[in-house]
Order: structure tokens, then sequence, then C-alpha cells
């Protein structure tokens, strides 16, 4: 292939590299991860190594259509259609060439294992896409084992500060 054509083709990919970045908004699901980690486990610990996935975009049959939210200061109502997931047409510049992934590079490596794929041995730890009601940002971290689970919430403002966040448990019951 002639030079000039290939040096064009990276002058062009080079110049659109940032519609694959995320906008000036925060990355709630970091932030989410981050204060998890080195907040939310110090008050809650768990007893074995748990297993984190990088990439966000997990199985959509672990998608919370509510936010469980009990706990919090502010009254968040349980039907569906007041919570609305974030705009990522607003959010990102190109949500569908984008591969959501979390910055894991700081962690434990006692307290977490790293994978790629929802596959493998419980506790398993999911960040959720950010959920918003009113001007508030929510982000569920769902710590889920074999048969229970927690619920983290946590509440931002729009600039990704933490307002607020509570915890709650499930049990499932398998016939």
């Amino acid at each position: 292939m002639n030079n000039k054509i290939v040096y064009t083709l990276f002058l062009l990919l080079f110049l659109n590299l940032d519609c694959f970045s995320q906008s000036e908004n925060p990355f709630y699901e970091q932030l989410a991860f981050d204060f998890y980690k080195e907040s939310i486990l110090k008050v809650f610990p768990v007893e074995k190594k748990i297993t984190v996935f990088k990439s966000l975009n997990y199985d959509s049959s672990e998608h919370i259509t509510y936010l469980p939210s009990d706990g919090l200061k502010m009254s968040v109502p349980k039907e569906r259609d007041s919570i609305k997931i974030l705009e990522y047409k607003k959010y990102w510049k190109s949500f569908e060439d984008m591969r959501l992934d979390l910055d894991l590079k700081n962690i434990d490596r006692k307290q977490f294992k790293i994978k790629k794929s929802n596959r493998g041995y419980f506790p398993k730890l999911f960040v959720h896409y950010p959920k918003t009601y009113r001007d508030r940002i929510f982000v569920v971290v769902h710590e889920k084992y074999q048969n229970s689970g927690k619920y983290y919430t946590v509440e931002f403002n729009q600039q990704g500060k933490i307002i607020d966040w509570c915890t709650s448990e499930y049990t499932s019951v398998t016939f």
C-alpha cells in the first residue's frame, strides 16, 4: 500500500480517537467501584476473594431494573418508570463502539480475582450501568453469592461527588 495512503489512514484514525472516549461526565461506574473497594469493603468485608469483571458489558440477565435504595436519605420511588438508565448518547460520544472497562490496576489481589467473563466461582461482583432519578445518578454494585447477594447503591451528584450510599441484601430460593 502506498505510504501516503497509510499515513492518511493513520491520521484519520488518530483524529477520530476522541469519538471513543468518554464525554466530560464522570465515569460513575469506576467511581462506584473505587468507593466499594476503598470504603465499603472496610465496613462489609468479604470472606473469600471476590471475582470482578473488567468489562461492564456482562450478561444482560444480571441487569437490575430498579434501585435498591431503602437506606438512602433521598426517597426513590419503586416504580420502573421513574428511574431511567443514563442516556449513553449524552454520556458517551460513541457508545456502540465503546467497550466499558473498569480500571483494575490498583486492586488488592488478595481480595479480588479478575475475570473476563461471567463464569467461575462465587462471590462475584457486578457494577451496573448508572441510573438517574431527578438530578441524581445511582450506580448499584452487586455482590452475588450462590443463593444470596448484597446491593450497594451509591448516589452521586452530576459532577460525580458521592452524596450517600446504602446496602440491602436478598436471598434467592431455588426449586
